[in-house]
């Protein structure tokens, strides 16, 4: 690389050097790069091109000086040299890009709040207290541009937790889920629904220079386990009321948007799947949104 570099600035050097021949004037021109990504040298009967493109610290780069060798003399027509040229974020290469195909990942340790959307009469869930947790996706990045944008999909757990606080609550009555009260002069403390998923993760991903990023895709879920509890307080006693068999939807899909800042961001997730079976339980969606540890 360092022949190459050499070997441009000789030929810019002479051709300067040509083109002040007849005015005794002597020209020196010096463009000092350090490390750069490629060089490029274009010769005809009657231009020399030298292109540039990156160097340490700014894969962005670009540097271009054109040489006309016409007659007895040269000049110089065309000298770029800056990061404004116009480029598609999405396709713009990058040094790191240029190295990247695939990857392993490991990331998104996302804590959120849950709550329910679309919900028959009665069923008031609580967001404040509506825990949604999902590990960090295990998974595999493809890299289609070798750019900083990619493809993923991966696998982690999550459990969702959708709790009432209110005087309604849900019962176990045979096979189906249904509402009602809690008994006359009960201290009422929750009734809540915790489901534990598989989530496949299937998203498309951009990060930018200065940290920031996004995720955009669709997660699916096989929704392993589901149960129901709930407490309360009568007559001095506690009761605790469960139940690990309450009819959740097998396979649900969710929308999921995520923008980050460095190792932190938020999301928001929608389900807009049944969360339950219908033909056992309440019908309701889900909304969802927290932070992310990237």
């Amino acid at each position: 690389m360092k022949k190459i570099i050499l070997l441009a600035t000789s030929l810019l050097f002479m051709a300067d050097m040509y083109a002040q021949t007849r005015d005794s004037l002597e020209v020196t021109h010096t463009v000092s790069i350090e490390n750069p990504d490629r060089v490029t040298l274009r010769q005809s009967d009657k231009q020399l091109t030298v292109e540039i493109e990156g160097e340490n610290g700014n894969p962005d780069f670009h540097y271009v000086r054109e040489v006309n060798l016409s007659g007895s003399e040269s000049s110089v027509t065309k000298e770029r040299n800056g990061n404004w040229d116009f480029n598609i974020p999405f396709r713009k290469q990058t040094a790191q890009g240029k190295r990247k195909r695939n990857a392993v990942i490991l990331k998104d340790l996302k804590l959120g709040l849950s709550t329910a959307l679309n919900t028959p009469a009665g069923m008031d869930v609580n967001m404040a207290s509506s825990w949604e947790i999902t590990t960090p996706t295990l998974g595999w990045a493809y890299y289609p541009w070798r750019t900083n944008t990619y493809f993923s999909i991966g696998i982690a757990g999550s459990w969702r937790n959708y709790r009432m606080t209110g005087k309604q609550r849900f019962i176990k009555e045979g096979s189906n889920l249904v509402l009602g009260s809690y008994p006359e002069g009960a201290d009422i403390q929750f009734s809540r629904i915790k489901i534990f998923s598989w989530s496949v993760p299937m998203m498309i991903s951009h990060k930018f220079k200065n940290g920031l990023g996004f995720d955009l895709g669709a997660i699916i879920n096989f929704n392993t386990h589901a149960s129901l509890k709930t407490r309360y307080k009568l007559d001095g006693e506690s009761y605790k009321i469960t139940d690990n068999n309450i009819h959740q939807t097998p396979v649900t899909v969710d929308l999921q948007a995520s923008f980050q800042c460095k190792i932190v961001g938020i999301y928001v997730k929608y389900s807009p799947c049944q969360i339950l079976d219908a033909a056992y339980g309440p019908k309701f969606s889900a909304l969802s949104a927290g932070i992310v540890l990237f």
